[in-house]
């Protein structure tokens, strides 16, 4: 499995949850009567920020996806995927052109504080990784820097 893999299969885990979302007044009511339920059953959900919802009932789903051990670290163990997991989120954030590409694609694998000084490894010691995974930061980096060249990225 690479790192897009992983993300879709992810993204699926969570778009399977007993999840709505509303925007408005009207989408929250026509949310909850489709769960059978009135805009003033509120005591039966449970929001998640201001336009997330679930139902109460649903909670032991939800909790049970939310506290599911992530299984990123020890993924990132494998070269191959590292090295597509840095690859994909340097391409996706504008890596080339961003002045904190190297804190960007790092805060995708955990919370490092940014630094104009640092570079990925620096922030990827600060998560925990050890050197193979710094080494395939350096491998994407330079594919992806290839590949910006090639096809004239910029």
């Amino acid at each position: 499995m690479n790192y897009e893999e992983w993300k879709d299969q992810r993204q699926s885990e969570f778009n399977a949850l007993p999840l709505f979302f509303a925007f408005s007044d009207w989408q929250f009511k026509a949310e909850m009567e489709k769960r059978g339920l009135t805009e003033n059953d509120t005591d039966k959900v449970y929001s998640i920020g201001t336009c997330g919802f679930y139902l109460r009932s649903d909670a032991d789903k939800i909790r049970a996806w939310a506290e599911k051990p992530d299984d990123l670290p020890e993924l990132m163990k494998d070269h191959d995927f590292a090295v597509s997991a840095f690859y994909y989120e340097m391409c996706n954030h504008e890596y080339g052109i961003n002045m904190q590409g190297d804190w960007d694609v790092c805060q995708c694998f955990g919370d490092c504080e940014y630094k104009d000084s640092k570079e990925g490894g620096d922030y990827l010691k600060e998560l925990g990784y050890g050197d193979e995974v710094c080494a395939c930061y350096k491998e994407a980096k330079k594919k992806y820097w290839e590949d910006a060249i090639e096809h004239e990225w910029f």
